[in-house]
């Protein structure tokens, strides 16, 4: 037990420099917005900009309310509440996944690749208690490809382009919820099996969706990639799965 709550002081830092970048990327895009033209100059960004807004707002509101074992966790060997933890990085996700103008992809990713570091060191803390340590890492390369699934919301122009942003904002927040469930998961030692079917629907139905629609306008072809990928990783760790639990 000593040696689990020593090591979550390096996570929690990691969760602190995702938020941190993340939130100065995001706040410095809606800043630069509002000095040149304002938050609402059309429908799209109207959309996007509140959307990260309230993101915001409601990740800072958790931290201070729901996560004083977290900040505590950075100076002394107590343990985060993975719970809110992991609801909360979810929650500023969000604003991550909407384009607005003044966007600095670059910095997000940074963000991001804090989050997938801490996700790798909290699969190795929990490792020596696994009762299927192969299962573990299989799926927390799983949940690392779905994450890179969830299609970041940008501004179309197609026929249908209203229509088309609203199934683009409800297929990233089912997939943001649908990713948040699984990083809990994985953040309370219950990671051993992320194949999740509902999750995994909702990824293939919904990229797929998203997808079609944009198709003759401009293929997303990162979202692509990881769509096919993680779902050759759900089937392929379905069928090892059931092979290792018979034999």
């Amino acid at each position: 037990m000593t040696e689990k709550r020593s090591s979550a002081k390096p996570i929690s830092w990691l969760f602190l420099l995702y938020f941190i970048i993340l939130f100065a990327e995001r706040a410095q895009s809606l800043i630069r917005a509002v000095s040149q033209g304002g938050l609402f100059p059309s429908t799209f960004d109207g959309l996007v900009n509140l959307t990260a807004i309230l993101s915001l707002c409601a990740a800072v509101i958790m931290l201070i309310l729901f996560n004083r074992g977290f900040l505590k966790s950075l100076v002394t060997p107590a343990e985060p509440d993975w719970t809110a933890l992991t609801v909360t990085s979810g929650v500023i996700l969000v604003s991550g996944m909407v384009h607005t103008e003044f966007t600095i992809a670059p910095i997000q990713f940074a963000a991001y690749g804090m989050l997938i570091v801490a996700m790798i060191l909290r699969a190795a803390q929990l490792n020596s208690e696994a009762e299927n340590r192969f299962s573990l890492w299989y799926s927390l390369i799983y949940l690392t490809a779905f994450s890179m699934a969830i299609p970041v919301v940008y501004r179309s122009m197609i026929e249908k382009s209203a229509m088309f942003h609203f199934i683009e904002m409800d297929v990233m927040m089912l997939l943001v919820i649908s990713f948040t469930v699984m990083l809990r998961r994985l953040f309370i030692g219950e990671g051993e099996d992320l194949l999740m079917w509902i999750p995994f629907l909702i990824m293939a139905a919904g990229d797929a969706v998203v997808l079609w629609m944009r198709w003759t306008e401009e293929v997303n072809t990162f979202v692509l990639i990881f769509a096919v990928l993680s779902a050759a990783l759900f089937i392929a760790g379905k069928v090892i799965f059931s092979i290792k639990k018979k034999s």
